[in-house]
Formats: structure tokens, sequence, C-alpha cells
């Protein structure tokens, strides 16, 4: 799901060698642009994390900037992965959306408590630019699914407003779980999740 952030990647890996390298470079990325920002990490050092020359960081990548699209990407795709599970056809609560809000909230919530490349982006925000394209093609197709469930759902929403609906639900929840990890009062999700429900419920059959 959601549309690839543009490829940085000099070699594609085909043995699963290289894979777990790459994986492994990645992975202490995030750590490091994480805890250290990304002015500060250096090529080195995630060299070192990962527990890898410097030479094999070079070989799959060209510079720093690279790496963090990397990480970014991965970022988006354990979202897209975590919105595919929630709202699939055998786990979306069609009969019950406040639920299903709940469930999202709490759901992103946790992954971004878990996920080191979340809290790589997010501690780099001015790097934004680096997969805003790719961000925002998610965020459009999270809101086509959610205008689906919304037809089936709330059949006193006019259709012609339904995808405006499903794009204040998919963004403003979006921007208030960035704002809980950046630091912000992690009581605001319980509002989310009560605004939210407010939001839909006169829509509501």
């Amino acid at each position: 799901m959601g549309r690839r952030i543009r490829s940085s990647l000099r070699k594609v890996p085909v043995q699963e060698r290289s894979r777990r390298r790459l994986d492994a470079i990645v992975a202490a990325a995030a750590e490091l642009f994480a805890e250290a920002g990304f002015e500060a990490t250096t090529t080195e050092a995630i060299a070192a994390r990962a527990r890898t020359s410097i030479g094999s960081l070079y070989q799959f990548f060209p510079n720093k900037l690279a790496v963090f699209r990397a990480v970014a990407e991965r970022c988006l795709e354990r979202t897209g992965e975590v919105f595919a599970e929630i709202f699939s056809a055998e786990g979306a609560p069609v009969d019950d959306l406040g639920a299903l809000i709940d469930t999202s909230v709490d759901a992103f919530a946790a992954l971004q408590e878990r996920e080191p490349a979340f809290k790589a982006i997010i501690a780099n925000l001015q790097l934004y630019g680096e997969y805003e394209e790719a961000d925002a093609e998610m965020s459009r197709q999270f809101a086509a699914v959610v205008e689906a469930l919304l037809a089936a759902r709330a059949p006193k929403l006019e259709a012609a407003r339904r995808p405006l609906v499903a794009t204040t639900l998919v963004q403003t929840t979006g921007a208030l779980l960035v704002l809980t990890a950046r630091g912000g009062d992690p009581r605001v999700l319980g509002e989310l999740k009560r605004m939210l429900r407010r939001y839909i419920e006169p829509e509501l059959d």
C-alpha cells in the first residue's frame, strides 16, 4: 500500500545475506536518527551500530540522506501493514465504527511507541520533504478505504461529503498521533477518540 519513496539504493540485494545486511543498516540508522538526530549521525556510526563495514553501507547507499529515505520508507511500510490488518475484510467491525476508531488510534499509538523508524522520522521532521509524496499517497489510500466503510455504515452521510469526512478522519488522527509522538500529552489520544466518535455519530444509522 502506498507509493514507494524514490529509490536511493545503489544495489538491490539478491542474496539472503545481503538482505539481512541491508535490514541491519536501516534498523541501525533508524535507532541513531531517533537518538542523535540526522545531522549528528554519521554513516560510520550507522555501519558500526549495524556491525558491518562502511564499505558495505556504501554498496547500498550513496550517502546518508539515501539511508534516511530508506528509514522513512520502512516507517510507511509498517504503517500500511497496521492499517491493512485493522481494516481487512475480516478485521474491520463495520457494525461498530466507534470500536474501530478506538482500535485504530490504539494500534497506531502502539506502532509509534515500538517502531524505531517512526521515532526517527518524528525526530527529523525537517526532512519531511524527502518522503512527503509517498506519505500523501498513503493517506489518500487510507481515506479511500475509510470512505468505502462509511458508504456501508453511514447511510445518512451524503455521497458528496464522504471523501471529505474520510479525509478529515484520517488526517486528524495522523496529526494528533504526531503531536503525542513529539512529546505532547498522551491523554490527547483519549480526546481524539471522543472527538472522532462524536464527529461521525450523527451520520450513523
